[in-house]
């Protein structure tokens, strides 16, 4: 019952005066894939994190502040809800924004797994670097974040995960980047974010040089009673009329021993929010993964 009135409660916050404008928000990304495990293979629809939300900000009066929000929900294209939610929370938050930064509170993506930026060229699809590279893309709840303002391309956040649980420690996330220009970087750490007595530590670089844009990826992994582990991803995009050609390689311990992925595609542009995508990812493992996908779809944002 709670499912089928949630388009309701959107609807209702949006007509809600107390709140200036807010945006309704989304993305349909939907892919025929040919999936192959190395001993059976499939065709199927997928859905690719395609999502629905609303997010938007109220000025306070009598000063420079404003309280913002976002609710975010994962909507499945392709399977439905199958007798199971159509719905799942996604980056969920209401906050305060200001001169001094910005102050939110809820369910969503850590500082570590923001720094990534936009060198992951297959994220949500089959190459997403969450499948090999890392375990440390995390959107946890209970959390409560500071961001700093960018001064002179340098910007930073910090957040706690609370645990609500005495016997089990919070979690901590932050990150420090710099931006100028075609050049992005940033170092990120997570300590029991993962799991308790676990560390992350990541370095990402991006830079683009007209057509070209080149991204790399460094992660270090440590669990309590483990040795640690590391991965590195790099990606390159190039941009040809109304395609972009993508490439992408990553090694990794940290998901599984040996672990190994690549992938390469091509999106071509249809309109400013409209596009076709067609990807091949392999991936392989000491652990016996072997994988391989080949699929094409449409993203439609909105």
């Amino acid at each position: 019952m709670k499912i089928k009135l949630l388009p309701l409660a959107v609807a209702a916050l949006i007509a809600t005066p107390a709140f200036a404008e807010p945006t309704l928000y989304g993305k349909a990304n939907v892919a025929y894939q040919f999936a192959d495990d190395g001993s059976d293979s499939v065709t199927e629809l997928v859905s690719n994190a395609s999502r629905i939300g609303v997010k938007g900000s109220e000025k306070l009066e009598g000063s420079n502040l404003e309280v913002i929000y976002q609710a975010e929900f994962q909507v499945d294209f392709a399977d439905g809800d199958e007798g199971d939610s159509p719905f799942s929370q996604r980056n969920i938050f209401v906050g305060l924004k200001g001169d001094f930064g910005t102050v939110k509170a809820g369910k969503f993506d850590t500082p570590l797994k923001v720094s990534q930026n936009k060198i992951d060229l297959f994220n949500d699809l089959a190459g997403d670097i969450k499948h090999m590279v890392t375990v440390n893309d995390n959107r946890p709840g209970n959390v409560v974040q500071y961001s700093t303002p960018t001064a002179s391309g340098f910007s930073g956040s910090f957040a706690i995960i609370n645990s609500e649980d005495a016997d089990v420690d919070n979690g901590l996330s932050g990150s420090v980047s710099y931006t100028q220009d075609a050049l992005y970087v940033s170092l990120a750490r997570d300590e029991n974010v993962e799991a308790e007595d676990t560390n992350a530590t990541r370095l990402v670089g991006q830079y683009s040089m007209g057509d070209i844009q080149l991204g790399a990826l460094y992660e270090a992994y440590e669990a309590a009673g483990a040795d640690s582990e590391n991965g590195w991803l790099v990606s390159a995009k190039y941009k040809l009329d109304a395609w972009a050609l993508k490439l992408q390689a990553g090694q990794s311990d940290i998901n599984e021993a040996g672990g190994q992925t690549v992938s390469v595609g091509a999106d071509r542009k249809l309109s400013k929010a409209a596009k076709l995508f067609f990807y091949y990812t392999a991936q392989e493992s000491d652990a016996g993964t072997d994988d391989n996908f080949l699929g094409a779809g449409v993203e439609v944002k909105f």
